[in-house]
């Protein structure tokens, strides 16, 4: 089953001789359970073709499925709320609040929700997600005490408090030695053993390959053949 489907999407920036493409004409589907990477060069368009896959950039010609719905047709409540509940994203950046701790700091998006739960089981529901990411013992630690790796797996275990059906990550080794880098393809690939959660990644490192179910690559905004 095809969890994503896209056709001719295409996002431009700037107008008359100043327009361009940083996705151009791009079809693309992602079935449940797959791993995907796709590979390019910073400015190739991969991160602005995440964004619009992830319902986070709704300026784009073309058509888009997520989970079965037509991107196009959602009022922005209903699309934040597909985003909030079934999908995940892992930024380069990390994204984490410095005056929170990183038990506070995953549970952020659940407590601001509107639809929020409990306090009391969104924060057994973070504990569990960090100690899956081995971070059980940082708890009360604030982000600027912790190294670039641990950063990176708070961040995985905010995007996996909802327990996502889709995760999708730009660059999440990209500000990181490389030894920690592996640490961090290796979680995800336990986490994909275990949870089986459909993830597209985009990247410019090789390593990560390993990964993958499959793997495109991205030049311009278009994507070309299948590695």
């Amino acid at each position: 089953m095809s969890l994503i489907v896209a056709k001719d999407l295409t996002r431009s920036f700037g107008v008359g001789e100043a327009e361009r493409r940083a996705v151009d004409g791009v079809s693309l589907e992602v079935d449940t359970g797959e791993i995907l990477l796709i590979f390019g060069p910073s400015g190739c368009g991969k991160s602005t073709l995440l964004s619009i896959v992830g319902g986070l950039d709704r300026s784009f010609a073309g058509t888009l499925s997520l989970f079965g719905r037509d991107v196009a047709a959602l009022p922005d409540a209903e699309l934040s709320r597909l985003r909030g509940e079934k999908i995940g994203f892992v930024f380069q950046a990390f994204h984490l609040l410095g005056h929170l701790s990183v038990l506070e700091n995953v549970m952020a998006p659940a407590l601001f929700s509107r639809e929020a739960e409990g306090e009391a089981r969104v924060k057994e529901r973070a504990e569990a997600v960090l100690e899956r990411v081995g971070l059980a013992d940082r708890l009360a630690s604030l982000p600027g005490s912790l190294s670039g790796g641990q950063r990176q797996r708070v961040a995985i275990a905010r995007s996996l408090l909802h327990e996502p059906e889709l995760l999708l990550c730009d660059e999440p080794t990209g500000n990181l030695d490389r030894a920690t880098g592996e640490q961090i393809i290796e979680l995800f690939s336990a986490l994909h053993a275990d949870l089986r959660t459909t993830m597209v990644i985009v990247t410019h490192e090789e390593r990560l390959s390993r990964l993958a179910h499959r793997t495109l690559d991205m030049v311009d905004g278009r994507l070309e053949v299948e590695a």
